[in-house]
């Protein structure tokens, strides 16, 4: 299992779109964000309240893209024939799914790494080293919601669809969760909307962090019902449509 573990891992690191969208994408963001508004502030004090969301923001955008674009190639290897051929390995399904699950939690952290390092350095966001390493630590946890949704649509679309489902998810997710454009400037009804999004309620447990204190009980169980829906609704698709089943 450490093996196609490390293979696995190999095939998505080369990936060029991965290395982009999901790691220099988002720190590039994280740059840009900072430096246009966080240059409208008049003190210090407000500065450090620009750079520290948009940090956080973009650490759960990176993340959560991550996450869904290392676990819904699923479908592209179900496409390819990649899945039906390691039926003749001696790794059984569950352990297939199982590395997917591992390859899409360790892939998130380069994402977090980087952002958060890009932040420290680059925009001079200031925080303690224990509230760098909760920050980190607990949206690494958390991306695991974001796994299950990519779990559950990897095994549910085929190839093509899976292609355009991972470019307009990111987006909505980013927009309508206000990792883009703080939530405090939609209107009431989109607020309502965006208050309700996974990755709003995501990126919330980082923001607590920051703000030097616990996650939120809400953000928590929101996090987690949503994971637990993502996990359960996996699970299903993965019985009507086994990881070896061919496309279509």
């Amino acid at each position: 299992m450490t093996d196609l573990l490390l293979f696995q891992l190999r095939r998505v690191g080369r990936n060029k779109q991965y290395l982009f969208f999901t790691v220099l994408l988002p720190a590039l963001f994280t740059v840009f964000f900072t430096k246009v508004f966080g240059a409208q502030a008049g003190s210090s004090a407000q500065y450090q309240e620009w750079a520290r969301g948009y940090l956080v923001s973009m650490m759960a955008y990176g993340a959560l893209g991550a996450a869904l674009g290392a676990t819904i190639r699923l479908a592209f290897d179900r496409r390819s024939g990649w899945l039906r051929q390691l039926r003749v390995t001696p790794f059984p399904p569950g352990a297939v799914l199982a590395v997917d699950v591992l390859v899409g939690a360790l892939l998130v952290l380069p994402s977090l790494v980087v952002v958060a390092l890009v932040g420290r350095f680059v925009n001079d966001v200031q925080l303690g080293l224990g509230t760098w390493v909760a920050l980190v630590g607990v949206l690494w946890v958390g991306a695991a919601v974001f796994v299950a949704l990519g779990l559950a649509l990897g095994l549910a679309l085929d190839e093509q669809a899976a292609g355009g489902a991972i470019g307009i998810l990111s987006t909505v997710l980013a927009a309508l969760g206000g990792l883009w454009v703080p939530v405090a400037v939609f209107p009431d009804g989109l607020a309502a909307v965006a208050r309700a999004m996974p990755s709003y309620q995501y990126a919330q447990l980082g923001r607590d962090v920051v703000a030097g204190g616990a996650p939120a009980v809400v953000s928590l169980v929101a996090v987690a019902g949503y994971g637990l829906t993502f996990a359960v609704l996996a699970l299903a698709v993965g019985r009507r449509r086994p990881l070896h089943a061919m496309a279509g």
